[in-house]
């Protein structure tokens, strides 16, 4: 017990200690809180020693009561004494309480005092402030403001039924009654900042006539003030108050009691609501149309609004004046209702309603001269307007409650003489039209035109009124969305003014100067200025058109997450990586590397490679890209367009691993697409779609002529599909533009009109998925490849489709969207007076072609007249927005008139005219070709020809010294620096941006460059400076797609192949080496099988070898094929042909230099590189080689190329080329063919053409060649092929023989044509009996080719074929079967009897005409004493036949072909070739003896038949010697001893 008693003395005392401490700090907290709350005090103690109780003394007892009342109260009191004070919560405290309540209360913000504590406080106050003492005054108005501004005050004065409203009320107007003239400038500003604080209390809250007293006594400060810091003090817080007002009226609402003095409503304002209006109003904010919280009331004393806009269209200034002061005279007379009904206001509405007004009637037009009121309302009033939120603007039931007032206001400053009220009404009215045009359509109606038409087209108006207007329409004109709503709503309107189109009618009229303009310099810099400011709006409005069409076409990229996919995919690769490096499974590693691969391609393929998952080989990786499901498609088709040479080779392995045979195009097409997706780029889209086409034509040969007919219809394929399924692009390609699109000026190369016909329906029906729907889900929209492709595709679409937009076309589109417009107006009926908020891109058209027009004439006329710089620039920012415009528009006819417009101030057609305002137009063009260069499209002629002036200007001292003719040389020299700055850089940019261009743009660049260019090789001396312009652009754009660079090297082949023909020899040269250097530089790429794209790149060499007259520049061409050779050898494949074909043509030249040369790379291609260049151009190759061997300027080079030609056979035997073990179908009959044998052709004919040669080295190896040939491959020729080498090869050699005339074959220097015939008739009989079983079906006219020689006049021609006659019975006559003798007897029965000597026979005294002794001798007598004979072993010394010419047509010789086929056929008598007639065939007697059973085939037959043809011969020879040299008389055809004749072809 005693140890818890000392604890708890021990806990005692800590506490005495603890409660004696906080006791200390609560005297010293009290302490404090008195001197902080001592303010009151303090302010009474310093006025009360100014004061004394004589003088002043309410104040000094009011002052005294207050600092004596805590006194006497702090004496002791008894408990029974009562309070004399009450606290705020009503408890009762002593009175020493009381004074020390107010004291600490008034140390802490916030306190409000109350009843009797505001009467102790603010009667000293009041007292003070009437006594007008300085002294007295400043420290009661520093006390009243803390009062205020700590919250120790709470009332609303002004307000009946408020809180201590009258004491408030006497203190506020005591305050403003401070100020007089005889205040110090800090008095005012005491007053001043207790008047702000009073406003912007939010307990102290200030309404009705003490806020109205406020607002007056700042006026009166500001106006009338001598220190201009009180005035800009007071003006400031004066716009500070305002704007306090005006945000505490949108945070109030509406109170639920009524309490407002009906004078102050009267006072201030309109009670002037009724309750239909108040209900229509409603209806508005629950739904109705705008328009419906604008219609004035009915009322016969109410101007409607049609009617003061015909006041106001009509300049009647004073009746429409008259028409807004009945108006404001009815509503303050409290006549009329409109508006909304006061008690439906919340409190702070009717302050600032009451403001409002009062700032309205205040800036009303005064009798005095005096304007400091109405200029200092106005600039409130635009302050104000323009400070509001945009829920005020949206109020309409207040708006339109003081929007008489205002527009009275405004009338008012519009029409006054005073520029700097002119000037605010201007400021008002752009914020009206800013900011409160949905809510007084109907009132800037009538306004525009009174404030800015008026003011502009009256020449009458000051200058500075229009300078007023014209900055207000600076401002004005930059907003876009204000300009296309003014359009929208009074242009579209038919009931309504045109105010676009007459702003810009009226600011047009004025940029050209069409007003009168004084003579004196200062009406001359003012009219200027005026021109200016016009020409700035114009511009302005044209921009604005821009970037409002600009925000309407940009695409909405805001996506959904609020994680960006660039932390996705950074934390899905630290994942990946992660997963590498921990997972020990195939198949945890397989599913990282699928997810590596869906985010980056390239890095996936390398992981899979690196662990194993796949080989490095190309298809290995094509096999894992078609066989995995879980890869991205997107992803893939992005790996197979890389251009590295991995995933190129991956790309081929992929494509060759898909069978395309025998499935139709498009279906094809859509199995290509079903294993990814086309990648955004067009360059990726271009390589696989080439690989494509190729393996298409490899699995479906002959359906088109070459890969590129394929790859032209994928592409095709790729646009109709995104032409048709694109609902952005219109109009839609029909079914003609398609097949146009596929139309090439080759008809074999184009695709089938059916096949094409089949795909438009296919996919027009059906589109081929390219993209997944899903795909563009939480992608980055940096690489968007889908919007990236589409803009490919569309300009390809626009490059394969004919323009089809004209000038007509916008036009009436723009009609079209100006009469939909005008509809949805009409149709609002009642609701005209609704505001139309634009949002259709389309309404931009109509706008610039209501005004482009002007526009366009306003900057010419500018740019002719003045030479003022900022005019200048003026002029070319509008032509730089209009060329812009009306391309993003569409607007063809107009774009073409703005640059042509452009071009033609350039000046550079008249450099003598040319001032340093024609130099800013030049700069400006060369900026819109770097900037905006597909904006030029079919103007980049006129554009190019201003760079080639430009060029020659500069570059020709002459014709840069004409510039600025006659004027001081320092401009001229200005002028010519300034020319040759942009002749540097920017034109240079002018090429370089050409790599920018679109598709279909860039082939118009180059087509008109190339027109350029043609027009200055005309020039003397001719100029190459576009030319070597365009070689650089080549070298720019040569990496563009396949289907667009054909269409430019269309242009630029034909170019330079009229440049490489200039008779400038210097030209041609440079032509010729710009067309090398492009062709090294594109065959630096491999070409796919089947493609000609390479050909194509070489044919300009062909046709210049061929038409080229110059020594020159043929062997530079050949040089120059030589050197591609050399450095392109491994990737020349279809670029073969054309080599072989320059080659060919150089055969034929006549200098010996460039055979050798030409020659000498044929060769070393045949022996080195045969393998790799001789596929697809073998023809070529034999065509080059026999035209080697026909050349006459050395037989070396052509017996070389008989020698390369069996080369070339023996390798085709071999089946080293491509594609010769193939069938091929004859297109015309339908039949099978061998390619061997359509390969071996060319040359069995070109040999047969040689064998005629007249050098005997090289026919006598052509015969040798061409017979050992078919000897040795005879055996594999089918029958269709034998026919066609006897008939177009073999028998053409003895043309000259079977059509030779009456005149003998042999003359004394053609001794070898003997020799000749007789070894190629030997040779060909040999050839016959040894390949008799494959061409005995030749016999017959092999015996028509024999006998009708045989028929001949020519004695050596008889021989020679009667010898091979008898060699081809001797040799060869075992083998024939019993058909083959009769036939071979009956040909020769029939040339014996048709060559029989009739009128020998006939001559008397004939008896023995078969005398073998005569016949002898005659023979001896004829062929020179000796018969020649044949001999088969006889092959040395032999001398081929030669023909009239080494190139027969092969249709004569098919003809003479079926002659001889159809000499055994012929009936009745025959023709003999010396015109006489012969006999008919013999009689049946004498044809069975001749088939006689005795008669043995055997040498004795063959002695008898060859007796028997003798006898003929004799009897012919014997009959040419009777003739005597008569040969040309015809002989009777009737003799008089003729044997009884019979027709061979009846007998039997």
């Amino acid at each position: 017990m005693a140890g818890h008693g000392k604890k708890q003395i021990i806990n005692g005392g800590v506490t005495a200690k603890e409660t004696s401490k906080l006791s200390h700090s609560r005297v010293v907290e009290e302490d404090n809180k008195m001197a902080a709350g001592g303010f009151v005090s303090r302010a009474f103690e310093s006025m009360l020693k100014e004061c004394s109780a004589k003088k002043n003394p309410d104040l000094y007892k009011a002052i005294q009561t207050y600092l004596d009342s805590p006194k006497q109260r702090n004496r002791p009191s008894s408990s029974t004494e009562p309070n004399q004070a009450s606290t705020g919560d009503g408890s009762s405290i002593g009175p020493q309480r009381v004074s020390g309540t107010i004291t600490t209360a008034l140390a802490s913000a916030g306190y409000t005092l109350e009843g009797p504590e505001v009467e102790l406080v603010l009667n000293p106050l009041r007292l003070a402030f009437e006594t007008k003492n300085l002294k007295i005054l400043e420290p009661a108005l520093d006390c009243l403001h803390k009062l205020i501004a700590y919250d120790h005050l709470e009332g609303d004065p002004g307000l009946d039924g408020g809180k201590t409203v009258p004491l408030f009320t006497d203190i506020l107007n005591m305050v403003c009654s401070c100020i007089d003239n005889s205040s110090t400038d800090s008095t005012i500003l005491q007053v001043l900042k207790v008047l702000l604080t009073a406003v912007a209390s939010t307990k102290f809250r200030v309404h009705g006539e003490p806020l109205l007293g406020i607002i007056r006594v700042c006026y009166n400060i500001t106006l009338h003030s001598k220190s201009p810091i009180n005035q800009a003090t007071s003006k400031a817080m004066l716009t500070q108050m305002i704007s306090i007002l005006f945000r505490r009226m949108e945070t109030d609402v509406v109170p639920t009691s009524s309490g407002s003095s009906d004078h102050i409503e009267a006072a201030s304002l309109d009670n002037s609501t009724s309750k239909s209006e108040a209900s229509s109003g409603d209806q508005t904010d629950n739904g109705k149309t705008l328009g419906d919280a604008l219609n004035w009331v009915k009322d016969a004393t109410f101007p409607s609004i049609e009617e003061l806009q015909k006041l106001a269209g009509g300049a009647d200034i004073k009746g429409l004046e008259a028409a807004l002061d009945i108006v404001v005279n009815v509503e303050d007379g409290k006549k009329s209702t409109r508006g909304i009904d006061l008690e439906s206001m919340s409190i702070g509405k009717r302050d600032a309603l009451l403001v409002f007004r009062t700032l309205c009637k205040m800036s009303k037009k005064e009798d005095t001269d005096d304007t400091k009121t109405q200029i200092l309302s106005l600039e409130l009033l635009q302050d104000l307007l323009g400070g509001v939120s945009h829920s005020f603007t949206k109020d309409f039931h207040l708006i339109d409650s003081v929007k008489a007032y205002l527009l009275y206001s405004l009338l008012q400053a519009s029409i006054s003489q005073s520029p700097v009220i002119f000037q605010y009404a201007t400021g008002i009215f752009s914020v009206l039209l800013l900011r409160f045009r949905e809510s007084l359509k109907g009132e800037i109606g009538f306004f525009f035109p009174l404030i800015v038409l008026r003011s502009l087209d009256g020449a009458d108006f000051p200058i500075n009124q229009k300078t007023s207007v014209l900055r207000m329409l600076e401002k004005v004109c930059k907003n876009p969305q204000l300009l296309v709503d003014v359009y929208v709503n009074y242009d579209c309107d038919p009931e309504a003014p045109n105010l676009f189109q007459r702003m810009v009618t009226t600011l047009s009229k004025i940029a050209q100067g069409a007003q009168n303009a004084d003579s004196n310099t200062v009406a001359v810099n003012q009219t200027t200025s005026i021109r200016g400011s016009s020409l700035q709006c114009l511009v302005n409005i044209l921009q604005s058109l821009i970037d409002w069409e600009k925000s309407k076409r940009q695409p909405d990229r805001n996506r959904g997450g609020s994680r960006s996919p660039d932390e996705d995919l950074t934390r899905g690769s630290e994942d990946a990586t992660g997963n590498f490096e921990k997972s020990e499974s195939h198949e945890s590693t397989m599913a990282a590397a699928i997810s590596e691969f869906n985010r980056q391609p390239v890095k996936g393929i390398e992981n899979l490679i690196s662990n194993k998952l796949v080989e490095n080989t190309p298809a290995s990786v094509s096999q894992f890209l078609r066989n995995t499901p879980s890869l991205d498609k997107a992803m893939i088709g992005d790996y197979l367009g890389q251009q590295e040479e991995f995933p190129l080779a991956v790309m081929h392995a992929y494509v060759d691993s898909i069978t395309f045979s025998g499935i139709k195009f498009d279906i094809a097409i859509r199995e290509f697409f079903k294993g990814f997706y086309l990648p955004g780029e067009a360059q990726k889209i271009d390589r696989i779609m080439e690989k494509f086409a190729e393996r298409y034509c490899a699995d479906n040969p002959g359906l088109f002529k070459n890969a590129g007919t394929a790859y032209v219809l994928a592409y095709a394929v790729i646009m109709l599909n995104t032409d048709a399924h694109n609902p952005m692009i219109w109009p839609k390609m029909s079914k003609s533009d398609f097949i146009r699109m596929n139309t090439t000026y080759d008809p074999e190369e184009c695709a089938p009109a059916e096949l094409l016909e089949e795909i438009y329906d296919s996919i027009v029906e059906e589109e081929i998925k390219m993209k997944d729907d899903a795909a563009g889900i939480g992608k980055d929209d940096k690489q968007n490849p889908e919007g990236e492709e589409r803009g490919h595709l569309i300009s390809i679409l626009k490059l394969s489709l004919p323009k089809t937009k004209s000038s007509s076309d916008a036009k009436s589109k723009s009609e079209a969207i100006i009469k939909q417009t005008q509809a949805i107006i009409r149709n609002q009926g009642a609701s005209r007076r609704v505001f139309y908020t634009a949002q259709e891109i389309e309404l931009v058209s109509p706008m610039v072609e209501a005004v482009g027009w002007p526009l366009l004439a306003t900057f010419s006329v500018t740019m002719e007249q003045s030479e003022d710089k900022p005019m200048v620039v003026l002029c070319m920012e509008g032509f730089r927005a209009g060329v812009h415009l009306t391309y993003a528009l569409g607007m063809d006819t107009m774009r073409f008139a703005f640059v042509t417009s452009l071009i033609r101030f350039t000046f550079l057609h008249s450099p003598k005219e040319m001032r340093i305002k024609n130099v800013e137009a030049l700069r400006t063009l060369l900026e819109l070709c770097d900037v905006e260069p597909d904006c030029l499209q079919d103007t980049w002629n006129a554009v190019l020809e201003c760079v080639s002036r430009l060029e020659y200007i500069t570059t020709t001292p002459a014709v840069a010294a004409t510039v600025m003719h006659g004027l001081n040389q320092v401009a001229k020299e200005v002028v010519v620096q300034a020319l040759k700055e942009q002749a540097g850089k920017p034109a240079e940019q002018v090429f370089l941006s050409s790599e920018k261009l679109p598709s279909d743009s860039v082939v118009e660049f180059f087509t008109a460059l190339c027109g350029v260019s043609t027009e200055e090789l005309k020039q003397v001396p001719a100029r190459v400076f576009s030319l070597q312009r365009a070689v650089e652009i080549s070298y720019y754009n040569i990496a563009r797609i396949h289907l667009v660079w054909a269409r430019i090297w269309t242009v630029l082949a034909n170019h330079f192949i009229s440049a490489g023909s200039h008779a400038d020899e210097k030209v041609a040269v440079y032509a010729i080496d710009s067309l090398r250097q492009l062709g090294m530089k594109y065959l630096e790429h491999a070409e796919l099988t089947n493609f000609t794209f390479q050909n194509d790149i070489l044919k300009p060499f062909v046709v210049l070898m061929r038409n080229s007259r110059s020594e020159t520049i043929r062997s530079l061409i050949v040089d120059c094929i030589v050197q591609l050779i050399k450095s392109n050898l491994a990737s020349i494949k279809s670029g073969w042909q054309s080599v072989f074909m320059i080659f060919t043509a150089a055969a034929d030249d006549d200098f010996e230099s460039i055979i050798e040369k030409a020659f000498e790379n044929v060769e070393q291609i045949i022996l080195e590189q045969f393998d790799q260049v001789v596929g697809d151009c073998f023809m070529d190759c034999i065509n080059c080689l026999i035209r080697f061997a026909n050349n006459k300027t050395s037989h070396d080079i052509s017996l070389k190329a008989v020698a390369l030609l069996r080369i070339c056979e023996n390798r085709l035997a071999e089946g080293r080329i491509p594609g010769g073990a193939r069938k091929l179908t004859d297109v015309n009959t339908g039949t099978a063919f061998d390619v061997a044998e359509y390969y071996w052709f060319p040359m069995l004919a070109g040999l047969s053409d040689l064998t005629s040669d007249s050098r005997p080295e090289v026919r006598c190896c052509a015969l040798e060649v061409l017979f050992d040939l078919v000897n040795e491959r005879g055996r594999k020729f089918s029958t269709p092929f034998w026919e066609s080498i006897f008939h177009r090869a073999l028998f053409p050699i003895f043309d000259h023989v079977r059509h030779a005339g009456k005149e003998s074959l042999v003359s004394s220097g053609d001794e070898w044509l003997r020799e000749n015939s007789i070894h190629s008739l030997q040779l060909l009989c040999n050839l016959f009996n040894t390949f008799y079983k494959e061409v005995c079906f030749m016999l017959s006219p092999l015996l028509s080719l024999l006998l009708d020689c045989a028929k001949k006049t020519d004695q050596t021609v008889v021989s020679i074929s009667l010898g091979a006659l008898v060699h081809l019975i001797e040799v060869g006559g075992h083998q024939f079967s019993e058909s083959d003798w009769d036939m071979l007897l009956k040909s020769i029965r029939d040339a014996s009897y048709t060559t029989q000597p009739l009128e020998l026979l006939n001559a008397p005294g004939l008896e023995n005409p078969m005398n073998p002794s005569i016949l002898s001798a005659d023979l001896k007598a004829h062929t020179g004493g000796e018969v020649q004979q044949f001999d088969s072993t006889d092959n040395e010394n032999l001398l081929p036949l030669a023909s009239p010419s080494s190139g027969i047509n092969s249709s004569k010789r098919d003809a003479n072909a079926s002659l001889s086929q159809d000499h055994n056929q012929e009936s009745g008598l025959q023709s003999n070739p010396d015109g006489s007639e012969g006999i008919p065939s013999p009689s049946d007697k004498a044809q069975k003896s001749a088939e006689a059973p005795s008669l043995q085939r055997s040498q004795t037959f063959s002695q008898r038949i060859m007796g028997n043809m003798m006898d003929n011969l004799f009897l012919r020879s014997r009959s040419s010697k009777s003739k005597s040299g008569t040969s040309d008389i015809p002989v009777p055809s009737s003799p008089p001893k003729l044997p009884e004749a019979v027709d061979p072809e009846n007998q039997g």
